[in-house]
């Protein structure tokens, strides 16, 4: 049997850890070698993907995060995003929620614009990204009680220049020049 290019195919699942916001899963599945195994991360509280908002002000500057990761142990610059984890939430109401909840800006309009996985050899959760043109700042703020969040405006034709020279103690999610490129070369973003 040829294995290149064919989709190989989880045969069990064994769950190794469920705490209360992810769960290791040894997926095993088989290769023309036998059988192998790698070990994932599943999200409990998550009831589809996640969302990701690239918001823009009318004024043409992009809002970004500076926010503190337990997982990184540091501040990391991102776009505001959250989990679907509440029932009955459509995937732009959750954006709309945690775009508010994070920032205190209010998304007037959610234009689709990719789908890519969050961690593909990590985890499962997939990331819906919305480009939320013309945010409006209405100023009321929820942060989760474990989120750190410094909302930063920056305009369109100085954010290379911002993510160059990033504040100390503070790295970069990749996806923010990845997700920044993407719209620039759809033509969906003509400024950055």
């Amino acid at each position: 049997m040829n294995w290149t290019g064919d989709k190989l195919e989880v045969t069990r699942r064994e769950v190794l850890f469920t705490g209360q916001y992810l769960s290791i899963i040894k997926k095993y599945f088989q290769t023309e070698k036998g059988e192998y195994f790698w070990e994932t991360v599943e999200r409990t509280r998550s009831k589809g993907d996640a969302v990701v908002i690239i918001p823009i002000t009318g004024d043409g500057e992009l809002i970004l995060e500076r926010n503190w990761r337990a997982a990184s142990e540091q501040f990391v610059i991102q776009f505001p995003a959250g989990l679907n984890d509440k029932t009955g939430e459509t995937e732009e109401e959750v954006a709309r929620r945690e775009l508010l909840e994070e920032t205190g800006y209010l998304a007037r309009e959610l234009i689709p614009i990719l789908r890519a996985p969050e961690s593909p050899a990590l985890i499962s959760t997939g990331l819906s990204h919305y480009l939320a043109p013309g945010v409006v700042w209405i100023g009321c703020t929820n942060p989760d009680f474990a989120e750190n969040i410094e909302v930063i405006k920056i305009p369109l034709n100085k954010v290379k220049d911002y993510l160059l020279n990033l504040p100390p103690d503070t790295c970069i999610d990749l996806r923010v020049p990845g997700i920044l490129w993407f719209l620039e070369k759809s033509g969906s973003l003509k400024s950055f």
